[in-house]
């Protein structure tokens, strides 16, 4: 009788510890996905930010800054420039360049980049094409906030030259999804390049 009870204990002492076996395991291998997923998803936003930037030029915003810009002198006094930032052309720059990039951007990082870095290879009146190709996204092993790109930029200019210009950056994404700092390498001059 006492062999019986000793066994029963011995089997579900290791029942008891398959058991707490795999739900270790289950919840690593969730905690996995997860990390894959907030991941995946940010590694989305940075390639979502890039191809709106480096593919175009962006006609629409191109069309919305000028029609702005009618509005705008080089000698306006301070109550000129408010009342032209309430324009409704003015207003709706604004809201393309919010509706093209705030969804991937915190609040704070949406505002520097739409003053420093939105639609910059758009911004030329010249006629050409942009278009990425080899764009790779890695995660820091030591700071899982931080990602590293590279990517290719197929320039076609008015004359039908065409080059392509190599980039390099980093994003830091604080939230899932969210960009709160991105900047590119533009390495071979390709705004020059537009500009020239």
């Amino acid at each position: 009788m006492n062999g019986l009870k000793l066994s029963f204990r011995k089997s579900m002492l290791i029942l008891l510890l398959a058991c707490v076996s795999l739900a270790v395991a289950g919840c690593s291998q969730s905690g996995k996905a997860q990390q894959n997923n907030v991941a995946d998803e940010n590694k989305e936003a940075i390639q979502a930010v890039i191809e709106k930037e480096f593919n175009g030029p962006d006609k629409k915003y191109r069309e919305l800054w000028e029609a702005a810009m009618a509005f705008q002198t080089d000698d306006m006094d301070e109550e000129e420039y408010n009342a032209f930032q309430e324009t409704p052309e003015y207003k709706e720059l604004l809201n393309y360049m919010e509706e093209t990039y705030a969804p991937y951007f915190t609040a704070n990082a949406y505002e520097t980049f739409s003053r420093t870095g939105a639609f910059a290879y758009s911004f030329s009146e010249k006629d050409y094409t942009l278009n990425t190709d080899d764009l790779e996204i890695t995660q820091s092993e030591n700071e899982p906030t931080l990602y590293n790109f590279t990517f290719d930029v197929n320039y076609e200019n008015e004359s039908g030259e065409t080059g392509v210009y190599s980039f390099e950056g980093n994003s830091i994404v604080p939230e899932k999804g969210k960009i709160g700092k991105i900047q590119f390498d533009d390495q071979d001059g390709l705004n020059q390049a537009i500009q020239e």
